[in-house]
């Protein structure tokens, strides 16, 4: 792929064409786990002129380009100067393993997709699950937001709902729901054991098909007529209520 044709890299159209997404910023660039192929290094020419980029031309080719064209293919704007052209992975249930999940049913926003997965990854959940309907993973916004940990913990997305119950199901994985009118509190729950968080649409919470799939209704305790929480928000604590069960287990 040409420099010229990186902008396409900014859509979603683009990305599942191509079969490539940009990491920028220089931390996370340099942290790009071995296993995801790099195609190709741009480099600013105000980052070269301060930087060695031979580090980078070991794994991949690196093109200086003006810093104009660079800062037009960033997606911040005080862009460093450095970016990654790399390949999409696909993964499918049967690659996750472990027995601590994470589950969005048509999530949407990027900020809380890359909050919840930035979140799952320090929570040492073993997969992620995005059902088809929600947002891009390989957004700008969720890989800036995530700082990271997209490139950390294996995901799956486009799966059906169905789909993916039926995959938690054969592995004896109970799902619980978060609900504002659930009949269960986090703590009342034993989460040491395999264990799926879903999280529904921040809208809307989950479905109806959901709820009615889902092993356990989960509320969290909310003071002051509170509705609810935000919904990355919510997935965070429940994450972490199992954490702090597993370490005290």
């Amino acid at each position: 792929m040409q420099v010229r044709d990186l902008k396409l890299l900014k859509t979603k159209k683009g990305r599942d064409e191509t079969g490539l997404f940009i990491i920028e910023g220089e931390k996370f660039v340099r942290e790009i786990p071995p296993q995801w192929r790099v195609v190709k290094y741009i480099a600013a020419q105000r980052y070269a002129k301060a930087h060695d980029i031979a580090e980078y031309e070991s794994r991949a080719e690196c093109t200086v380009v003006r810093d104009s064209i660079f800062d037009s293919l960033a997606d911040t704007v005080n862009p460093q100067g450095l970016l990654a052209v790399c390949e999409k992975q696909v993964f499918g249930m049967s690659d996750l393993a472990g027995d601590f999940f994470l589950l969005g049913e048509n999530f949407n926003d990027p900020g809380n997709i890359g909050a919840l997965v930035r979140t799952a990854a320090a929570a040492g959940v073993t997969g992620i699950i995005l059902t088809a309907g929600s947002g891009d993973i390989y957004n700008a916004k969720v890989l800036r937001a995530a700082a990271g940990a997209v490139l950390r913990v294996p995901f799956v997305v486009d799966i059906t709902l169905q789909e993916a119950v039926a995959s938690l199901r054969s592995l004896n994985i109970p799902i619980y729901a978060a609900h504002p009118r659930g009949q269960d509190t986090p703590y009342s729950l034993d989460l040491r054991g395999g264990t799926c968080i879903l999280i529904g649409n921040e809208s809307h919470g989950i479905s109806r098909e959901a709820e009615n799939l889902a092993d356990g209704l989960v509320t969290l305790p909310m003071a002051n007529s509170t509705e609810s929480l935000n919904a990355s928000v919510a997935g965070s604590i429940l994450m972490y209520e199992a954490v702090r069960q597993r370490m005290i287990s």
